[in-house]
């Protein structure tokens, strides 16, 4: 990605956050940047490939903070690794909140349906083959579904994130991650 894109992007999601997803027109993010907007179509085809980018973008930054969480972990370290900073990392960047709650319900776009259910997909396997690697060392229930147990911890973080944005920010998501940690523990340890 040129460094213009990755400019272009910083406006994109500056005015998502500002005007919500319906606000995101090439028009608007050119005028931030301060040329015409057929000077956009040279940088990214259509808002579609636009979008695409951004969550692309997102999904970078969500797989910076997985890296960081040490897989050899016991679970209660390695989630609470993984949960804390995932949670600072949405609270810091509120266009990721918006992004997923008006594209990944609503969206009739296949191309931009599929780009988030690929990112979202990725996000379950990741906590899934965790919990598979911690139940074959015997660290969590041995009756667990992997997948199942991933999911709840990614709704959980969802229904989080929906009530950071429904409360205008008001509410510190980062400072549920014990409760929400502990809550799914209970769950999944033996």
């Amino acid at each position: 990605m040129s460094k213009r894109q990755e400019e272009i992007l910083n406006q994109a999601m500056d005015l998502m956050i500002a005007e919500g997803i319906k606000g995101l027109t090439m028009k608007k993010v050119a005028d931030r940047m301060k040329f015409t907007e057929p000077a956009m179509y040279r940088h990214f085809k259509d808002k579609q490939d636009l979008v695409v980018a951004l969550i692309g973008r997102i999904r970078e930054g969500y797989e910076a903070v997985v890296s960081k969480a040490d897989r050899s972990l016991a679970p209660k370290e390695y989630f609470r690794e993984l949960l804390c900073p995932l949670l600072e990392y949405l609270e810091k960047v509120r266009g990721v909140t918006i992004l997923f709650l008006s594209e990944s319900t609503y969206s009739h776009d296949d191309v931009v349906r599929k780009a988030l259910l690929a990112f979202y997909s990725g996000m379950i396997w990741h906590v899934a083959e965790y919990l598979k690697e911690a139940r074959e060392r015997g660290q969590v229930r041995g009756d667990i579904d992997e997948e199942a147990g991933a999911v709840i911890l990614v709704g959980m973080v969802q229904s989080l994130t929906i009530r950071y944005l429904l409360s205008g920010g008001e509410l510190r998501i980062n400072e549920k991650c014990d409760e929400i940690l502990n809550i799914f523990l209970q769950g999944v340890l033996v």
